[in-house]
């Protein structure tokens, strides 16, 4: 019995073992949207909004403690050269003492101020509720790098498959080229010239694995986490409905400008209850020599209790002007919004140019690719021939690559148009 246990023990510990392993073996496949989704939650930025948010609540809270009593300890001692007093002759009238000492415990509590205290609390809020939407402004401009650096890998990760096609290609037509030259149809300079074309696919290649390793960082810099050259990556597929209209006020400044002006409101309402008078009640407690009767040279304990009011009847217009002055930033702020929403539908209309352009362009690609590869094969033909020389087959050929590279890099570029599009419109 116990053997067959430990068996059992060992063939748990092979199942998780290989599956492990083949969690290890699956390589990671990106999406774009996954990429915006980890840059969003993972940027040091992020943290910034929990940050702001304790940030309010501490000094909404402070805005708060003016409806709790405010309690004040004091105390003095002191020592004067002369006092006020009376004196009839032939009398021994009382005389305050030159020497004073208090302990005093004074209260005050808000009775009435109008409403500005509730009002200061709103205008943190706003406050801070602009501070956030600014972040989050920032956050989504990270969007824009993310596209590029994505694109940027399929476009390299393309152009090295039509690259190394073409490397394929002159191999063989190389190895065909020996022949030819050993038979004496094809002179040996032929031999160097694609010799000399293999190196630079050689040095297109290394280009290209650079440029794909600087994007690969990029992503890892913005999305927080190490990201291998060997990550495979989503082609993303957008269709042309999901970008109709130019019209949208979903991106987040949008939602800043709204914020902004309602903290002006909010500003000019607190405003408004300067002009509201206050009351408050106070009391004190205290005990000295002398106390309120200040001709008793004696300690005595002593208090008082009161209420007060405070109110700015005239203020020279001062509030006034003020207020004023939140109506002229609201109508600045206004013209902004309009600015931007124009500047925006520039920016959407110049990517649906883009997005058409390429669209024509892919569809004469294919047709020129063909042309392209029957010319090729003609000059092969002609080069084994000894007809042409290689550079006239490799002008073909590099014709019929660069077509394909075209092909490609439309439609990378439509793809990356239409992502555009979409950051720009704020879906």
């Amino acid at each position: 019995m116990t053997s067959i246990c430990r068996k059992s023990k060992y063939i748990l510990l092979l199942i998780i073992f290989f599956k492990i392993q083949i969690g290890w073996s699956q390589e990671e496949v990106l999406s774009l949207d996954q990429c915006q989704k980890e840059v969003q939650e993972f940027f040091p930025l992020m943290k910034g909004k929990e940050l702001l948010s304790k940030s309010s609540d501490l000094n909404t809270e402070n805005l708060k403690l003016a409806y709790l009593p405010k309690i004040y300890a004091n105390g003095s001692l002191s020592y004067q050269s002369d006092v006020t007093g009376i004196s009839f002759p032939g009398m021994n009238t009382p005389k305050a003492p030159k020497d004073r000492y208090s302990l005093n415990l004074d209260v005050e509590q808000l009775i009435y101020d109008g409403g500005k205290t509730h009002d200061r609390v709103e205008v943190e809020k706003k406050s801070s509720e602009v501070e956030i939407k600014n972040l989050e402004i920032q956050m989504y401009q990270l969007r824009e790098r993310v596209n590029m650096a994505y694109f940027g890998i399929l476009l390299v990760r393309k152009s090295k498959l039509v690259i190394l096609d073409k490397q394929n290609t002159i191999v063989k037509r190389l190895q065909q080229l020996k022949s030819a030259v050993e038979n004496g149809m094809v002179l040996p300079a032929n031999l160097k010239i694609m010799e000399s074309e293999l190196l630079l696919i050689e040095q297109q290649v290394l280009e290209l694995n650079a440029r794909e390793e600087s994007s690969f960082n990029v992503l890892s810099q913005l999305m927080g986490r190490s990201l291998s050259v060997n990550t495979k990556l989503e082609e993303t597929e957008y269709d042309q409905l999901s970008v109709n209209g130019l019209e949208s006020k979903d991106r987040p400044e949008y939602q800043w400008y709204l914020s902004r002006q309602s903290l002006l409101d909010a500003q000019k309402e607190l405003l408004k209850k300067d002009r509201y008078p206050v009351v408050s009640a106070f009391g004190q407690m205290g005990y000295g020599n002398p106390g309120y009767n200040q001709l008793m040279d004696e300690f005595d304990t002593y208090y008082m209790l009161g209420a007060k009011i405070s109110w700015n009847i005239f203020d020279w217009k001062s509030n006034r002007r003020k207020q004023k002055v939140i109506g002229i930033q609201k109508e600045l702020l206004g013209t902004q919004e309009l600015s931007f929403t124009q500047n925006q539908r520039i920016n959407l209309g110049k990517e649906s140019s883009e997005i058409r352009k390429f669209e024509i362009l892919l569809e004469k690609d294919d047709a020129i690719i063909e042309l392209q590869e029957d010319i090729s094969r003609s000059s092969a033909s002609q080069l084994d021939n000894g007809v042409i020389t290689s550079s006239d087959y490799l002008e073909d050929l590099n014709k019929e690559i660069q077509a394909k590279l075209n092909k490609e890099y439309h439609t990378i570029q439509l793809q990356q148009s239409l992502a555009e599009f979409k950051r720009i419109k704020g879906i």
